[in-house]
Parts: C-alpha cells; structure tokens; sequence
C-alpha cells in the first residue's frame, strides 16, 4: 500500500507531465506580415507595426491554442513566397481575388470572413457626376494609388498618385474627375490628418463601386484546425471585439 507522501508525488508528477504535453502540443504559427503599409488595416513604421489587422490577430490570439507569432515585416512576394513553402502558415487578411493567380490559391484554406472592405468614388466639392455600374466610369479620369489594382480598371483612365494623399489632392485640385479610395482608409486619414481639413484638400464622399471579403488564408497543413479558427474568428465579431478595434482607427 502506497503511503500518503507517495501519492503527492506521483500526483504531481502526473499533473506536471500533462502541463508538459499541454506545452509541447501548444504549436506556434507564424502569420505574415508585409513592410508596405495599409492603412488602417496594417501600419507599418519601420519595425513598429499597429493597425486593425495587427489588432485583430492578438485578440485571434487569445481564442485559440496555437501561439500566433508575427514575422518580420517583409516585402510581400516575400511573404507570399515563404506561405507557399509553408514557412509562413497565415496571411491575413486577403480576398481570394487578390491570391488566384498562378499557384497563389494552390495549397490555400479559407476561413469565413474577417470583414469587408468598400472602395468608393469620391469628388471635388459639387463635382459629382451619375455613377450605378463600374461601365458608368469608362473614359473618366480618375485618381488611384500607383501599383494598386482596381475592379472596372479597364473602363477608365488611370490617374496615378504615390499614396492616398496624393489621390485626395488630384481630385481636390480638380486633376480627375473622381478618385476611388478605401472607406475606412478615409475615414482614418480624416481622424488623423489635419491637413486634410484646409480649403484646398476638401472632396465629398460618392457611392461604394467595389466590396472585397477580407479572409485569413491558412497553409494546408492547418486543415485540421479550420473550423478551429472560424469560431474564433464568429466570436471576435459577435461580443464586439472586431468593431471596437475598428472604432479605434476610424471613428
């Protein structure tokens, strides 16, 4: 019969080597991270990254088992490179759009969404003119952001500035006839640039002309976890998480 000082010790024993397991099976993923900012989704100041995304995945974090590690911000072929080679095992957040290219979607799970964006017109003051269909753009000159991508490009002409400042100045100023920006891009700039208040930088808001479903994309291997991470994702969005984080960049 086994004394009761024998008993504490295989107790403990038992309870360290289940904590042991627990650590051992506690995988660490990796999400990537590029060093182009996105704002308000992603901001990237050298090494110093914020934004809704950046949010949104340390709250992920917290839902679920795995550690989630972000890694060094990188160019993006980069990233996209090691997600192919399963060095990265998350990207967030992407539309399928945006990676069915090539061998872009081989190898890829989808989760629900984590939220959707809208790109809509916007105008000089008094300027506006009828929009219903992407076709209603053709022959326009309108303002875009040099090396972005753009649903109905084919119709218009493209007016290309460096950044989404230099877009609100050409439409501002008069340069084309409407520009196409992110919603809660301008929402974040109007909260955050002063600049954006003088006479000479006002323009007026139009219609949405495109919505993009924003996904975290998960490497193969993390097809037994999918479901997994599409209750955290429910959760975040049904006790307000995601919204609040939201609020916080463009009120």
């Amino acid at each position: 019969m086994l004394g009761w000082g024998v008993i504490n010790v295989l107790c403990g024993a038992l309870v360290a080597g289940l904590l042991f397991t627990s650590v051992v099976q506690a995988k660490t993923l990796t999400y990537a991270v590029t060093d182009e900012s996105w704002v308000p989704y992603w901001i990237v100041d050298e090494q110093r990254v914020s934004g809704i995304l950046h949010e949104f995945m340390l709250a992920l974090d917290e839902r679920l088992p795995e550690q989630l590690q972000a890694s060094h911000p990188l160019p993006p072929l980069r990233t996209q490179k090691l997600f192919r080679e399963g060095q990265v095992q998350i990207e967030c957040c992407v539309s399928k759009s945006w990676r069915s290219d090539g061998d872009q979607g081989a190898g890829s799970l989808w989760t629900v969404p984590v939220l959707e964006t809208e790109e809509m017109l916007i105008f000089a003051p008094g300027r506006h003119f009828p929009y219903q269909h992407l076709q209603d753009l053709r022959g326009r000159s309108i303002a875009t952001v040099r090396g972005y991508g753009y649903a109905g490009s084919e119709y218009f002409q493209r007016n290309d500035g460096a950044d989404a400042r230099a877009l609100i100045y050409l439409v501002a100023q008069g340069r084309s006839e409407a520009g196409i920006l992110d919603r809660l891009e301008w929402r974040y700039l109007q909260h955050e640039d002063a600049q954006l208040q003088a006479p000479r930088w006002q323009v007026e808001e139009g219609p949405t002309i495109n919505r993009s479903q924003l996904r975290l994309r998960l490497h193969r291997q993390l097809a037994g976890r999918l479901e997994v991470f599409n209750a955290a994702i429910r959760s975040l969005q049904v006790d307000g998480t995601l919204a609040r984080i939201i609020a916080r960049y463009a009120p």
